[in-house]
């Protein structure tokens, strides 16, 4: 196997793409009438706003999940070096997820103490708070987009790929028929190319090539609009999907869409996140 599809091999798996070989997930997939329905969600920080000048859309939500009572102090700088979020619905009203492959800062966040055990518990809380209050249903599923722009090999090494891949199989275990679909948009050849070879190869199930979608820069608008109305699609990609007037350009889904400001004022709220470490 060549080194571009062996890379390929390894990075697909970060975004939640199970390989036939994982006999874990078969497992998973065989027992999932009986499992707890959730999937993985993360949401993006808004650095220029404070509490007394973000709006409040709704009142702070009531959650049972203990673990979304847990201090996370590392919740702004997270949120700003990496860079994920909810923007929107799909055209069956499911959410859908965003995450900027390629703007992942692993040097900031270790310059800021954030650690790859400080993810997972943050991406655990940000899964619960997505199911529990932004779409509490049980046929509530997820649409995730992954903006491959300015993706390069170097992002399938250390903590980022470590910190992906377990929050990967933690979704491919615990959450998978969560997922109504993948699409990996903005992507450079080399990802498309490998995708195509790792198809050949029959190294994924069926059902999961039929969920996901690879696009090119130039096909990631008219890709998006399979799944998602234009008004729901955020402008950075085409649509016309703001919050806000429009503030933050390109940034303006990422951190002042609805959902992310329902996260950051639940977060917020909690006494014990008050003393946030400084971005």
């Amino acid at each position: 196997m060549s080194k571009t599809i062996q890379a390929f091999k390894a990075g697909i798996t970060l975004i939640g793409l199970p390989l036939v070989a994982d006999s874990v997930y078969q497992r998973r997939i065989e027992k999932k009438g009986g499992w707890e329905l959730r999937i993985p969600v993360l949401h993006a920080y808004l650095p220029q706003a404070s509490s007394s000048n973000i709006p409040a859309t709704v009142d702070l939500p009531v959650v049972k999940s203990k673990l979304l009572k847990k201090q996370n102090l590392h919740f702004n700088v997270m949120k700003e070096y990496y860079p994920m979020y909810i923007a929107g619905r799909t055209k069956k009203g499911n959410l859908v997820y965003y995450e900027e492959m390629g703007n992942i800062n692993m040097p900031k966040l270790h310059s800021r103490g954030v650690t790859v055990p400080t993810l997972l518990d943050h991406y655990e809380c940000s899964t619960l708070f997505a199911f529990e209050v932004l779409h509490p249903s049980d046929a509530a599923q997820m649409l995730s987009i992954f903006d491959a722009e300015g993706c390069s090999f170097k992002e399938l090494k250390g903590d980022a790929m470590k910190f992906m891949k377990t929050a990967s199989n933690k979704m491919q275990m615990d959450y998978a028929h969560r997922n109504c679909g993948v699409m990996v948009v903005n992507c450079p050849s080399w990802i498309a190319t490998g995708w195509r070879a790792l198809v050949k190869m029959r190294l994924f199930s069926a059902e999961t090539i039929s969920k996901t979608k690879i696009l090119s820069k130039e096909d990631t608008f008219e890709g998006l609009l399979e799944k998602i109305d234009e008004d729901q699609i955020p402008k950075k990609y085409g649509g016309k999907l703001s919050f806000n007037g429009g503030i933050g350009g390109d940034d303006n889904c990422r951190r002042w869409s609805t959902d992310e400001v329902r996260l950051r004022d639940w977060v917020m709220s909690q006494p014990h996140n008050k003393d946030q470490v400084n971005v």
